[in-house]
């Protein structure tokens, strides 16, 4: 049962929200380091000044983010809601196969909960670092700056239609990414409609599909709080998103393979034939229309090797169940791509351990598979991967039943800008 409310909200002043394109970012996460600094020269007021605070001298960068928020706040650049609401946000982008479509949710505060009581549910495993990285951020700034993201349950579709008919509303604000997405947000304030959202959640559980870091940091925070005897960091910012909703998508999160001593690939092709069945392909298109024609299939992937080789696998299904790899890997993982790739084929076959995955000493992770074949082609990887995505049934089968995907699982699109709306904690 989420626990959801109407917060006050901080957000950029409404004098600079003609230029709120310049001042908000995507999640920290999904930001490369020469993004970061595009970003930064932006604008002098981007949040990734707060959210990816870089400090001059090596001060403590996360002091500095903490001076920044007091500074905007102090001369007027951010300002808070006078009263308490839900922030309704509507992204309008392209899917890559064309037609515009939209995807709609809401801003609450969520109270935080820890994940065995079952009501929020993770689906990826996460790292010590960024979690450490985010709590130390939050105690700095006592603020939540990016909304965790989480699909909740929708029956009938009456969360999704009261959404959409609130997105009449005058628009509070809007922003375009790099991506070409325009968010537009909306201010809920009517009291039913805030109580009918409220009790809708109340009878679901939630699914966090971005920000299980900074979930879990967050909590971390309050339990920390609470050891001092302080109560005043119970809950975190999120962004709902109904599952009904038309306008929900997942892309695939390819795998470029590098730096293995001795690769050979015709030995890697003579390996991977025993449990998967290989078919050429002539272009990389048509790779990837096949790809695409056996989603539902578990186990299929497209392969480019060194010299313009172009290849489908198909898992020989069953084959392989009994390796190492797979053997005390969970059934209901067992026919997810995601794990079929890692456990039969970068372990399995390449010999690339599951520690040297998490470091990714021989692995990297992209989102265009265009750039999979381009590493391949200009001598930066030995084997590029083209996944289909993780289908949402996949992911709400998996978690229901207690268990987490690995990381790089799922790519939810499109993201959830960071500076729309915060929530302080003060």
């Amino acid at each position: 049962m989420p626990a959801i409310a109407p917060f006050r909200a901080l957000s950029y002043a409404p004098r600079l929200r003609a230029s709120l394109d310049q001042l908000v970012a995507p999640p920290y996460d999904v930001q490369s380091e020469q993004q970061r600094a595009l970003l930064g020269a932006r604008h002098e007021n981007n949040i990734v000044h707060v959210d990816l605070p870089r400090s001059p001298g090596g001060d403590d960068s996360y002091a500095a983010a903490a001076r920044r928020v007091q500074g905007w706040t102090h001369d007027g650049i951010l300002v808070r809601d006078a009263e308490p609401a839900f922030y309704l946000c509507e992204q309008r982008y392209r899917r890559p196969s064309g037609g515009e479509t939209t995807r709609r949710g809401f801003f609450a505060r969520l109270t935080l909960e820890p994940f065995g009581a079952g009501t929020v549910i993770p689906h990826e495993r996460t790292l010590d670092e960024p979690r450490d990285d985010r709590t130390r951020l939050l105690a700095a700034t006592r603020l939540h700056l990016s909304a965790v993201f989480l699909l909740h349950p929708d029956p009938g579709g009456e969360v999704a239609r009261m959404v959409g008919a609130a997105m009449d509303g005058p628009t509070l604000e809007q922003a375009h990414d790099d991506e070409g997405t325009l968010s537009r947000v909306v201010r809920l304030g009517d009291r039913e409609r805030i109580d009918f959202l409220t009790r809708s959640l109340r009878r679901q559980w939630a699914l966090i599909a971005d920000g299980h870091h900074r979930y879990e940091s967050a909590l971390a925070y309050r339990d920390e709080r609470r050891a001092r005897g302080q109560h005043d960091a119970e809950h975190v910012l999120a962004f709902f998103c109904s599952l009904e909703d038309q306008g929900l998508a997942i892309y695939p999160i390819h795998r470029v393979v590098r730096s293995i001593r001795g690769f050979n690939p015709m030995r890697f092709l003579e390996r991977l034939a025993l449990q998967f069945h290989l078919t050429r392909a002539a272009s990389t298109d048509e790779l990837g229309r096949v790809l695409s024609s056996k989603s539902g299939r578990p186990g299929v992937f497209g392969l480019a090797l060194p010299g313009g080789a172009f290849w489908l696998a198909e898992w020989r299904e069953g084959e392989g169940l009994a390796s190492p790899e797979l053997a005390e890997t969970p059934e209901p993982l067992r026919r997810l791509d995601v794990i079929l790739l890692h456990r039969l084929v970068l372990e399995g076959v390449l010999g690339i351990t599951p520690e040297a995955q998490a470091r990714q000493s021989n692995l990297d992770y992209v989102k265009d598979a265009r750039e999979v074949y381009g590493r391949v082609e200009d001598g930066r990887a030995q084997v590029g991967i083209q996944m289909n995505p993780t289908r949402i049934e996949q992911v709400i089968e998996v978690t229901r039943r207690g268990f987490r995907l690995p990381q790089k699982s799922t790519y939810f699109f499109p993201k959830v800008l960071t500076g729309l709306v915060f929530d302080p904690l003060d």
